[in-house]
């Protein structure tokens, strides 16, 4: 019998596209009970939950427990969600709680050292916007932003919203290439934000050891990874810039100690190759090829590819496993359309079974109403066979989608259970103390560098099994978390 059951988790499972988990949207949703609310119980949170009427938090309580048992009961019979549950879900909700009760620790003088340059920065940019407005203004005001782009400099409009011209991120960066003021406030936000979320966002949430605790959610996103609050790790950014910086500012706990992060390659690519089994793809990555630059060479035509000419050919390997239009491509990295659509067509000619196997997960989803990642995990497309072509169409790309990006999330969720049982049975000291993205990192003990470098990779790269195709996992080390890659 299973130790943990967790009902949010379980109705997580059977239905990921589905938000609003709590319990009393469940025992709504799925048994037809209207539960009390915490608002109701608090007097809209005016009163502690210590101070409500004994009688009223008996009830409310009461529900709670009762509600709680009564879906385990429904959920019972869904055995195939019950699977996923105990031998993932449940496994990795342990995992992630002795991550967040280890924490990881941030050198605070560093983030103070940031924030000096970033303030600098963003008010160096805030001077020379102002200068070529001819006029100051609240750059963080959208209306303001509108009266001087759109009103005094008359930039060409975009997007309209209810009440004024948009000067959304999207709007701001289509700008940018031509106008220099459009590109300093997309700048300017992009410093605002990470200041306001990451340098004093993190130093808000430091405990008296200069340890954060990060909230890991496993039942919020739609795509079956993880994600994290409070602060969010994933969204931390790993550029060589300024905001780049935060990361070097995660650092080890003890003196001496070093910080390591395993990270897995192209993994959703790799996917790609293992689900269509299309032997081109195959032999790239059986021969240790560079993938962008194989591909490059087929959409190029050449056996010499430029750095810029890879970096469109990663766009396309990437982009392809959305199912992305000759449109979205051109969007996304800023080349014409028909240059988008040569490249995107190059890609399938290159790699015919890709198509196949496209053309494949959308009809048997047409059929079934859903699709599954290589772990058995379903999702139910509902407009997979609607009449409408830009639902029908947004739905195939998500069909298309979902069995890779949910394959890997489940891969790294079941890395993390081998590796911390890993660790206990072997009675490692270093600690894992961040999960982002693709990515495992940890806290390491000097003398077990080589112990983890050496067990870490074979662990997360077996999680796949199969002869076809190799998970690979690239190891970097250093003093900080930005040193690690």
């Amino acid at each position: 019998m299973a130790k943990f059951y967790d009902t949010l988790l379980a109705e997580y499972v059977k239905h990921p596209w589905t938000r609003w988990l709590g319990l009393d949207n469940l025992a709504k949703q799925e048994l037809d009970y209207e539960m009390m609310s915490y608002d109701t119980v608090t007097n809209k949170k005016k009163l502690d939950f210590k101070d409500v009427d004994l009688d009223l938090a008996a009830k409310y309580s009461w529900e709670d427990v009762y509600m709680t048992a009564q879906l385990k009961k429904q959920q019972d019979s869904q055995t195939q969600s019950l699977d996923l549950l105990f031998d993932m879900e449940i496994p990795v909700m342990q995992v992630l709680k002795d991550m967040e009760i280890t924490g990881v620790t941030v050198d605070k003088e560093k983030l103070i050292e940031i924030w000096k340059k970033l303030k600098k920065e963003a008010l160096d940019l805030q001077t020379k916007i102002h200068e070529t407005a001819g006029e100051e203004f609240n750059i963080n005001s959208p209306k303001q932003v509108w009266e001087i782009l759109f009103g005094k400099l008359e930039l060409p409009k975009w997007k309209k919203t209810k009440t004024w011209w948009s000067v959304s991120a999207d709007v701001l960066e289509n700008l940018a290439s031509d106008y220099p003021i459009a590109k300093d406030i997309v700048l300017f936000r992009h410093y605002s934000k990470i200041l306001s979320t990451y340098v004093v966002g993190i130093s808000d949430l430091l405990d008296k050891n200069s340890l954060v605790h990060t909230n890991y959610n496993q039942s919020v996103t739609s795509t079956g990874r993880l994600s994290s609050t409070n602060p969010n790790l994933q969204n931390i950014p790993a550029s060589d810039g300024i905001a780049g910086e935060i990361r070097s500012a995660f650092v080890s706990r003890f003196e001496g100690w070093s910080m390591m992060a395993f990270d897995y390659s192209q993994v959703e690519v790799r996917i790609l190759a293992f689900l269509s089994w299309d032997e081109n793809l195959l032999w790239v990555f059986q021969n240790e090829r560079d993938i962008h630059a194989e591909t490059g060479k087929f959409i190029f035509w050449s056996e010499s590819i430029s750095w810029d000419q890879r970096k469109i050919a990663k766009a396309v390997n990437f982009w392809v496993i959305y199912g992305i239009s000759a449109f979205g491509l051109s969007k996304n990295i800023d080349i014409p359309i028909p240059d988008a659509r040569n490249y995107i067509d190059a890609f399938y000619t290159s790699y015919p079974k890709v198509r196949s196997y496209f053309d494949t997960v959308i009809k048997n989803c047409e059929r079934k109403t859903y699709v599954e990642t290589h772990f058995w995990r379903r999702r139910y497309i509902s407009g997979i066979n609607d009449r409408n072509k830009m639902i029908k169409s947004a739905s195939e790309r998500e069909a298309i989608n979902m069995p890779i990006q949910w394959t890997s999330a489940d891969i790294i969720k079941l890395a993390m259970i081998k590796v911390s049982d890993w660790l206990k049975e072997n009675n490692i000291q270093s600690h894992l103390i961040m999960q982002v993205h693709d990515e495992l990192v940890f806290d390491v003990i000097p003398w077990e560098e080589k112990i983890l470098e050496e067990n870490i990779p074979k662990i997360m790269e077996s999680i796949l099994e199969t002869d076809i195709i190799k998970l690979k996992v690239d190891t970097g080390r250093g003093k900080t978390w930005k040193e690690c890659k």
